[in-house]
């Protein structure tokens, strides 16, 4: 049943979470509201959209005046504003070095191109080769974002793994030697301790940039997903994106370069200390382990 509104009594507020967070399965209260991207955002996720060079422009929504429900898109002509001049509208587009430009770009930096009407030019867009192959690459970086994520969390398993069975080892061989091992003992568990936190904080800024990655392919997709209908909107989302995207796909590549260099640990015992202990030798040593299946290059050398 409908509610109705009661003379003298307000409706009760609606209370929504943010529509990123909601993806990675976070239930954070929403702060803010775009109404150009249509997402209820928390104070994270707001302070990232008004940073981000695509979307920096839209103007934000408090709390207090968010709307209770989501705003209909209307298919209306509709522009964007000029990056460089945010209160011209981005109506000229230069074939030549692929920018998107407003009256005031053109006589600034006196554009000698030829210029076309971006309400002309993007006409059908939406079907375009250029839109789809850009649309494709967005989805491929996605893809490729998420597999790197997982093989991060599966080096992070191995080295947990490594460690453990290591400190184990460690423990057990030192119970067959005499008690001046203990402080050797001591010394190399320490050092696997400290190769492993050394180990995880590099998987962590590989993690933390992936994440950083994936919110602004979100961003992406989701200017280009809310553009749908509007081939205007759609060229100059897609032309404002394309550097980006390839920037952020080589940010990635280097994550996957860097994965594969870091370094894994196995402990190896010193058989000799078995028989002949000395304490300048040591028990044994936590050194980088050969990964099997590893690769040094993409081409399998």
């Amino acid at each position: 049943m409908a509610s109705m509104e009661v003379p003298g009594k307000t409706a009760p507020k609606v209370i929504h979470n943010c529509d990123l967070c909601a993806e990675g399965d976070e239930n954070i209260p929403a702060e803010t509201y775009c109404p150009v991207c249509d997402e209820y955002l928390c104070t994270t996720c707001a302070t990232t959209h008004q940073r981000s060079r695509l979307t920096r422009n839209h103007k934000l929504v408090d709390k207090e005046s968010m709307p209770r429900k989501r705003s209909e898109k209307d298919q209306e002509y509709v522009s964007e504003y000029c990056i460089d001049h945010p209160r011209e509208l981005a109506k000229y587009y230069c074939p030549t070095h692929g920018d998107l430009l407003c009256g005031d770009c053109i006589v600034t930096n006196n554009h000698a191109c030829k210029m076309e009407v971006i309400a002309n030019v993007s006409k059908g867009y939406g079907n375009s080769t250029e839109f789809k192959q850009h649309e494709q690459k967005l989805k491929t970086i996605t893809d490729k974002i998420s597999k790197t994520k997982h093989e991060i969390d599966l080096k992070a398993l191995s080295i947990d793994e490594s460690k453990k069975q290591s400190v184990k080892q460690v423990r057990t061989f030192q119970a067959e030697l005499i008690n001046a091992i203990n402080k050797t003992s001591d010394e190399i568990t320490a050092d696997i301790e400290s190769k492993a936190q050394s180990t995880h904080a590099i998987l962590s800024n590989l993690k933390t940039t992936s994440k950083t990655g994936e919110l602004e392919v979100h961003n992406m997709t989701n200017v280009i997903e809310n553009c749908k209908g509007n081939d205007v909107l759609l060229f100059i989302a897609t032309h404002r994106t394309k550097a980006i995207a390839t920037n952020m796909s080589n940010k990635i590549d280097e994550v996957e370069n860097a994965l594969e260099s870091v370094p894994q640990y196995k402990f190896t015992a010193n058989a000799e200390t078995k028989t002949h202990f000395k304490i300048s030798s040591g028990i044994g040593h936590y050194k980088q382990a050969l990964q099997s299946g590893a690769h040094t290059d993409k081409h399998g050398k």
